[in-house]
C-alpha cells in the first residue's frame, strides 16, 4: 500500500506525496476506481488507536493508495471533497 502524506485537491486532478517517493503524483479524478471508508487499528507509542482512511483505487495502478486522517491534515475536508468528486465522477465509494 502506498502511504500520502500530503494531499493537494485540484479542480481536475489530485497531487499526492507518498511517504517513500520524492516526486510528487499526479491522479486525474477520472482514473478514480473506488474509494472506501473505513476505520484501522494504528499503534501510537503504548496503545492503540483508531484512525479514519481512505483507499483510493486507482485504474492502472496495483495498490491503492492510502489517505489516513493520521497522517494528512484536515483529513475531514479530503474525505468530503473526494465524496463530491466521487458523485461527479460516478464512482463508487465503499463504507
Amino acid at each position: 500500500m502506498l502511504k500520502a502524506v500530503d494531499v493537494n485537491l485540484d479542480a481536475g486532478e489530485m497531487v499526492l506525496r507518498l511517504e517513500k517517493d520524492s516526486t510528487p503524483k499526479r491522479i486525474e479524478y477520472s482514473k478514480l476506481e473506488r474509494l472506501e471508508l473505513v476505520r484501522e487499528p494504528v499503534r501510537k507509542l503504548l496503545r492503540t488507536v483508531h484512525v479514519k482512511v481512505i483507499r483510493v483505487h486507482v485504474r492502472g495502478m496495483e495498490n491503492a493508495v492510502v489517505i489516513a486522517s493520521d497522517k494528512v491534515g484536515d483529513f475531514d475536508y479530503v474525505e468530503q471533497y473526494l465524496k463530491k468528486v466521487a458523485e461527479k465522477y460516478e464512482i463508487a465509494i465503499e463504507q
